[in-house]
């Protein structure tokens, strides 16, 4: 195979990619590229694909969003004509080996590829060499309420804790464990721990309506859980220990642990 031709493409006629995996791009990234740019030059080509008289970004969305900003009137390009899934592949390819993607743009990727393309679990697991469940694992975050949605683009509660919290079908509750769980940290197995909760309450509540006997009050207090801060398992809220200590000598407590 030869090698690709690298030629000077006006900035003026390169349009960013029009399905991008990405949210959004930080504009502390973009200058940062563009300083290095200034100073060293474009150490690599962008990928574009010709649309007419015009070229689409398929890989180096960054590198072209610095040129505009620092008003660079060419930049280096390697122009290959492919199609929308050729485009979309490389495009998906680029993303996923960044590690700052957030799940919610891994799932969007993921999703995109299955959708529009038609690609299968398997096959998109075996592309980027991901198990079919992860790939569908993901693909349910996009299935989530927005705000756990928000929170996981965010970056403030894992996946997993995400899933947990799934399963608080009521709004209000799940916005309070939520907002608890960003602002204070949880583990998986604490929010576990009140989902089992609510779904307790909810069957009380479906059993008390039935006129069941012998069934708890649903009003009856429900035990809440927070993540002990040495081993991180759930301890019940209210049997908690408070201790307060200098920092050097909360180090010195959990180094020993």
């Amino acid at each position: 195979m030869t090698n690709p031709k690298i030629v000077m493409l006006d900035v003026g006629l390169v349009d960013p990619p029009e399905d991008p995996d990405r949210m959004e791009i930080d504009p502390e990234v973009i200058r940062g590229l563009l300083a290095s740019i200034v100073q060293n030059g474009l150490l690599q080509p962008i990928l574009v694909r010709p649309r007419g008289s015009r070229y689409e970004v398929v890989a180096g969305d960054r590198r072209f969003k610095a040129h505009q900003l620092g008003n660079i009137n060419t930049i280096p390009s390697i122009s290959r004509e492919m199609s929308d899934m050729e485009a979309a592949i490389i495009r998906a390819t680029e993303n996923l080996e960044r590690e700052n993607l957030t799940p919610l743009e891994e799932a969007r990727t993921y999703f995109r590829l299955y959708e529009k393309h038609s690609m299968s679990w398997e096959d998109i697991g075996k592309r980027f060499g991901k198990s079919p469940g992860l790939v569908k694992r993901r693909c349910d975050i996009l299935r989530m309420p927005e705000c756990l949605q928000q929170a996981l683009h965010k970056k403030t509660i894992s996946v997993g804790v995400s899933e947990e919290l799934w399963r608080i079908a009521d709004e209000t509750v799940l916005t309070y464990y939520l907002t608890f769980a960003v602002e204070n940290g949880v583990t998986v197995a604490v929010a576990r721990q009140w989902a089992q909760d609510y779904e307790k309450s909810v069957r009380f509540q479906s059993s008390d309506t039935a006129g069941g006997g012998g069934v708890s009050s649903p009003y009856e207090p429900v035990p809440c859980y927070i993540p002990c801060d040495l081993c991180h398992q759930p301890v019940e809220l209210g049997k908690d220990k408070l201790l307060r200590i200098c920092p050097p000598c909360w180090s010195t407590i959990k180094a020993n642990m």
